[in-house]
């Protein structure tokens, strides 16, 4: 055999070589976008179309472009394992998660389950907000945040507590410092838990920074009656979720395998499988870099059969400051005319008036009447 014709046979060696590497490198990134969309398709979904979401239109460039806005609830199911309904189930947490896409900064705001809010369904009624998921499932309850707090939220992420319970279990619980005030509390919160959700866990005994399993840590973010209680409550609903993501970046990918199989079919979600692969690729890169809650100023009357409730004081100020705290280099942002309705209709309704001042920029929420009545 001539040089020639060894080195056109080398060459063909070399394409085929070449080819059957490319379609081996095909074949894997194939079964990894098969494998990934296998496990993204075992999350609860709405039915039918996709969800056509009403936002406000104060919405501005730098909130769409710079930030990308997700609702996530915490719902309080007991009898059905579909989230997605009307009726099904109240939003017992309540988390605005605002993500700068620049610098992958993360805030997360609660909204208090009691605040005083004029919901999107079943009419324009004001009742708690809680009452907002109820009425209307997740796209009222986002519709009911976009109405009253001009926002332009499209994606939602709902779980109950045994979803909560069982993601933290696969990372192998998160570390909390448990305070010996919120021990009784938690434990009777414990015993719900386990007959809700049948996963057995013993009690907490002793304060202190310690690990707590999947059981015992929603036990304690769901303490109520303890300091601040609804406020307090809030707080503790972020420390979870900022030790998860803590317990998260550190894991490895045979754990965040283990939550993915564990957790995926308890999700209810309208974000499609391309939506949450692009969310899902920075998702080490994120930090979390402060919490709050909403209304920062606020009054807790009781309103006849309405109960107590947590109500803005006013509504228009509060919005103002969720704005400067979640998208601070939005200058262009000016309330919108239905929140200063909205706000005036509040303050007609129950005579809480604008009460937000300088001092109560601070992490902890003041308010002029003792929030020990927030049911």
């Amino acid at each position: 055999m001539s040089r020639a014709q060894k080195n056109k046979k080398k060459k063909k060696l070399g394409i085929i070589l070449l080819v059957e590497v490319l379609i081996l490198i095909a074949l894997i990134v194939g079964y990894g976008v098969w494998y990934v969309n296998n496990k993204l398709d075992k999350i609860e979904r709405p039915d039918g179309t996709t969800e056509q979401i009403d936002v406000s239109d104060a919405a501005t460039d730098v909130m769409k472009e710079n930030y990308q806005t997700i609702a996530l609830f915490g719902v309080d199911t007991r009898e059905t394992t579909d989230m997605t309904k009307k009726n099904a189930a109240r939003s017992d947490a309540i988390i605005i998660a605002c993500i700068n896409n620049k610098t992958k900064e993360v805030k997360l705001c609660s909204v208090y389950r009691d605040c005083f809010l004029e919901t999107a369904e079943p009419d324009s009624s004001t009742r708690k907000v809680t009452e907002a998921y109820f009425y209307g499932g997740p796209s009222g309850a986002v519709e009911t945040l976009n109405k009253n707090l001009d926002l332009n939220i499209t994606d939602y992420v709902t779980v109950d507590f045994k979803a909560l319970a069982n993601a933290i279990d696969a990372l192998g619980g998160v570390t909390i410092n448990v305070k010996s005030k919120e021990i009784n509390n938690l434990n009777k919160n414990l015993q719900e838990q386990v007959e809700v959700t049948g996963i057995y866990s013993e009690g907490v005994w002793s304060a202190g920074e310690q690990v707590l399993n999947g059981t015992q840590a929603v036990a304690y973010a769901r303490i109520r009656k303890v300091g601040n209680n609804d406020f307090e409550r809030t707080q503790r609903q972020r420390a979870v979720i900022s030790a998860m993501i803590q317990k998260a970046k550190e894991s490895d990918l045979s754990t965040i395998n283990k939550v993915i199989n564990e957790v995926f079919p308890q999700i209810a979600t309208n974000m499609s499988n391309k939506d949450l692969i692009s969310l899902a690729a920075d998702v080490f890169d994120y930090e979390l870099t402060d919490n709050n809650g909403f209304p920062l100023s606020h009054e807790t009357p009781t309103l006849g059969n309405k109960g107590s409730v947590v109500v803005p004081a006013n509504l228009l100020s509060n919005v103002k400051y969720l704005h400067e705290f979640l998208y601070p280099e939005d200058t262009e942002y000016t309330p919108s005319e239905e929140v200063q309705r909205i706000s005036t209709a509040i303050t007609n309704e129950t005579g809480v008036y604008d009460q937000f001042t300088e001092d109560s920029t601070t992490e902890e929420p003041t308010a002029t009447n003792s929030p020990d009545n927030v049911q």
